[in-house]
């Protein structure tokens, strides 16, 4: 088929749900935990189980990941594309009464405190700057419910870094979190235009990655930890000079980990999109088998690699599964908003 843009924005939100729903019952295992609990590595929806992550799910199910994602993505539609920090916070705390299975089981060491602060009445632009506590505003929750911020500007890497940073400022205000939310939110605005490819891709992740920095060192709080950057950029180092996706996923785990914090996740799932040239499927298997945050890891990788492919390259099956099993995800009426978003912006 040809160019569609539409189909593309779906492709995004779809693909980023189907990698969570995949990625979640290998959360937290290593790759060899993996194939010892299935007996193969993971290539299709499976019960999570016992998995503490996914406990109760139902095969094809999301986590806080997609579901965050979601509510994201409604607020970008409630302010018609020019997110407020209100809006975002809002989002946040409309994902915490919508889904009690997810909160506050499954959140992180960022918003594990956030919520009860922010009704207590905190501002979220100071709250979102909170620290002194390990992992707090560098965990990988800026960039797995960024997506609306590239869907909402195709081809604008800085209209993505804007709206990224909105989003972020509000739980995550640390220069690391900007980067990496920043880097995703670029790569899915640069995957939506007709001339993309996995080249022009990377690029726009390093320009985001780059430009979350430095607006994250002039507003936000300096935390501690590595840049996002050069995890980036070795992990597409790896995945070029592995001479098989599986190589590269080899040595990306070695050379990078797959810990919940922003550098890693966000360099993980960049670098198994490129080793698998952003087949969706191929991308977001590749992103539940590594290990440790696998989840977080296959929905952020199938944001970028929806946008790229669109919603036309998801098996048919794959897409019935997934919808059976999440009835409270509304992508199809999520989608249409935003494609009328963008062709209102067009015109302006």
């Amino acid at each position: 088929m040809g160019y569609d843009l539409k189909d593309r924005i779906l492709g995004s939100m779809y693909a980023a749900g189907i990698g969570d729903a995949i990625g979640v019952p290998g959360e937290a295992y290593s790759r060899q935990e993996i194939i010892d609990t299935f007996g193969h590595p993971i290539d299709k929806f499976y019960d999570p189980g016992d998995n503490i992550y996914g406990l109760g799910n139902v095969s094809g199910e999301v986590t806080d990941d997609t579901s965050q994602m979601y509510e994201m993505i409604k607020a970008v539609i409630k302010t018609n594309g020019e997110l407020t920090v209100e809006a975002a916070a809002e989002g946040l705390v409309s994902w915490s009464k919508l889904y009690p299975k997810y909160y506050p089981r499954n959140c992180g060491p960022t918003m594990r405190e956030w919520f009860a602060d922010y009704l207590k009445g905190a501002d979220p632009v100071t709250l979102g700057k909170a620290g002194k506590k390990y992992g707090r505003g560098i965990s990988d929750g800026a960039a797995m419910r960024v997506d609306g911020s590239g869907l909402v500007n195709p081809g604008d890497w800085d209209g993505a870094v804007r709206t990224a940073v909105t989003m972020t400022k509000v739980s995550h205000g640390t220069q690391h979190a900007y980067s990496g939310a920043c880097a995703i939110a670029c790569a899915i605005a640069e995957a939506l235009t007709e001339t993309a490819d996995v080249h022009t891709i990377l690029k726009a992740a390093v320009y985001g990655a780059k430009e979350g920095e430095r607006i994250g060192l002039e507003e936000a709080r300096v935390a501690y930890g590595p840049r996002v950057l050069p995890k980036l950029l070795d992990a597409i180092k790896y995945a070029y000079e592995a001479d098989t996706p599986e190589e590269a996923s080899k040595l990306i785990e070695d050379n990078i980990g797959c810990t919940g914090d922003i550098q890693p996740a966000v360099a993980v799932a960049i670098g198994l999109f490129a080793a698998n040239d952003g087949d969706v499927m191929e991308t977001v298997k590749a992103c539940a088998n590594i290990g440790g945050d696998t989840d977080t890891f296959a929905c952020i990788a199938g944001m970028v690699a929806g946008a790229y492919k669109g919603l036309s390259s998801i098996p048919e099956d794959v897409l019935k599964e997934f919808r059976e099993a999440n009835p409270a995800l509304d992508f199809d009426w999520a989608g249409e908003e935003i494609y009328r978003i963008v062709q209102e912006k067009g015109k302006n």
